[in-house]
Parts: structure tokens; C-alpha cells; sequence
């Protein structure tokens, strides 16, 4: 069986499901490009009775299918759950708001991809280039128990609400700093947290904070890594340990970040753009939250973000 024959047999098999309580309910296969240029394959549908229905993704499913783990009846009946769990929530977000800017100035928040590998998804949306990278725009909605989704500022809709780039990313920078603030601990704070059955003798509180390393993000830890494109946060980090900076591109989620003495040389930023490189294409990191395999540095003298490697 064909990718396509498998997700037309779950779209099929899901609507002769769900249509005894929505007898108008339709189903479509679409591809959706998301960050980093990964194309999806989504059931979505239409129904008379709503504006607002989730899309699901069958990919996952289909790589469960041939590996004989799940059968079609199983993925029927778990897609239709997924639809029916995920279908109050949606019942509850307003499509209409999101043209009307004063009512969602204030869930506008910047986001980070690499440049290179999102020229498809930034494709007719207002954005930045910093260096290999781009800062773009979403409208954050709630979700209900769900948590968060959000939607892209395109450039329709950016103009749809009358004003200019420049106040788009003023918005958006002054939102993202007060509903989600940025987030700057050492690393060995970090560890401590994820492996707690270590004594805290094996992180010792009293190591030279100005050679150590720190992890930057946001309170949510959710695309934190935004944070690399504010240089009034770089530079407030960088009084604190008095350097320079060194940043290695995590995720897109968060940094890493380097007094700059510890890499000082370009063939020290050489080493560590491979040590990166290696992380990110070893299978740490998704291909969905892959960043960069760059490194960087953040200069006090001139608040100035430099690629170096």
C-alpha cells in the first residue's frame, strides 16, 4: 500500500466514523509545510456545523502502520478520538478575531527559524534575516487544556490590519518580554534539574560563574531560542559575567551560551561548529527544532551579533 492510498483509506475510514454525529462532516488530504520546510500530510476537515476543526497529521501513523505495530481499524478509531478530544477546544477559537489587530495585538510574539531551511514556510510573511537565521511573527491562541497553539502574521494579514513592519516587531518584542521573559541559568543549574538522584556535591554552587556555561530561553522553555536576536538580553548577560559571548545554537528552543574566553580563537569556533553540527544531525534534534550549525558572538562594545563559524 501507497503513502496516498493509506491516508485516503484513514480519511474514508474516519468520516463513515465521526458522520453519525456530524452528518455534514468532510474530509480532505492536504500537504502542510511547516518550520524547517517539513511537509506533512494532514487530514483536515470541513462541516457545516463549525468554522474551526483541527488538522491531523497521518505520517506518524502510517510509519507505525508498516512497521505492523497498528492496523487500519486502530488508526481509524485513534484519529477519530484525536478529532472528538481536540474539536471542543477549537470550538472556542474565534477565526473572526485574528483579522481584528486590537484584539490580538497583544498574543503577537516573535519566533527564530534558520533562513535557509524555511524559505518555503517564510514564503509571504513579514520577517528579518540575522544572518543564517530569521525572526518571524505568530498570534499565540489559547487552546484550552490543550495548551498553546499559534498562527503565522502573514503579509496579508499584516497589512488586512493597517500597520507597518516596524510595529508589527515592536509589538511583538514588547509582548514576548512580558508574557514570556527570558530565562539565563548554568548549565549545571540545568542538569540538577534534570537528573535530581545526583548529590549536589557533583555540582558544585560554588564554580566560577564567569567561566560557566549558561542556557538560555523563556519561561516556557518553548521557543526560547527568539531570545539570541535581542541584544538588550545578550548584553545584560554579558555585564553580568563581564564577557563577550560565544553562542551555540541548541535548538529552537534554547542556546547555549560561553563566556568569550572560553573560545576565543577561530580555530576554538571551527571545533565547536562541528561539535554543533554533529549534535544536531546525530538525532538529539529534530529536524523540526533544528536551528543553525553556526556559531556566534555577541559583542558589548558594539551590541552587535557576529556569525564566526
Amino acid at each position: 500500500m501507497t503513502k496516498q492510498e493509506f491516508f485516503e483509506r484513514i480519511k474514508d475510514g474516519v468520516i463513515e466514523h465521526l458522520r453519525n454525529d456530524d452528518p455534514t462532516l468532510e474530509g480532505v488530504i492536504n500537504q502542510v509545510t511547516k518550520i524547517n520546510n517539513i511537509v506533512y500530510n494532514g487530514l483536515s476537515f470541513k462541516s457545516e456545523n463549525t468554522r474551526v476543526a483541527p488538522v491531523i497529521y497521518l505520517d506518524q501513523f502510517f510509519d507505525r502502520f508498516t512497521d505492523e505495530d497498528l492496523t487500519i481499524d486502530d488508526i481509524v478509531e485513534r484519529v477519530a478520538n484525536i478529532y472528538k478530544e481536540h474539536m471542543g477546544a477549537c470550538h472556542d477559537i474565534s477565526v473572526d478575531g485574528i483579522t481584528d489587530y486590537e484584539q490580538v495585538k497583544n498574543r503577537i510574539v516573535p519566533a527564530i527559524c534558520n533562513a535557509d531551511s524555511c524559505t518555503e514556510y517564510l514564503k509571504d510573511m513579514p520577517h528579518d534575516t540575522l544572518h543564517d537565521l530569521s525572526v518571524y511573527y505568530r498570534i499565540l491562541i489559547d487552546i484550552g487544556k490543550d495548551g498553546e497553539g499559534s498562527v503565522v502574521v502573514s503579509s496579508y494579514l499584516m497589512k488586512s490590519w493597517g500597520i507597518s513592519e516596524e510595529q508589527l516587531k515592536e509589538q511583538a518584542w514588547n509582548n514576548l518580554h512580558e508574557m514570556n521573559p527570558p530565562d539565563c541559568q548554568p548549565m549545571f543549574n540545568i542538569l540538577k534539574d534534570m537528573m535530581p538522584v545526583y548529590e549536589d556535591a557533583a555540582f558544585p554552587e560554588e564554580a566560577d560563574c564567569s567561566m560557566t556555561m549558561r542556557v538560555l530561553t523563556n519561561k516556557s522553555r518553548t521557543n526560547g531560542a527568539i531570545y539570541m536576536a535581542d541584544t538588550e538580553t545578550l548584553a545584560k548577560i554579558a555585564a553580568d559575567i563581564d564577557s563577550d559571548l560565544i553562542i551555540l545554537p541548541s535548538s529552537r528552543h534554547e542556546i547555549i551560551l560561553l563566556p568569550f574566553g572560553m573560545a576565543a580563537t577561530p580555530e576554538r569556533w571551527k571545533e565547536m561548529q562541528t561539535m554543533v553540527s554533529e549534535i544536531n544531525h546525530g538525532g538529539t534534534v529534530s529536524a523540526e527544532d533544528f536551528l543553525s550549525d553556526s556559531v556566534y558572538a555577541f559583542h558589548r562594545d558594539t551590541m552587535t551579533l557576529e556569525k564566526v563559524a
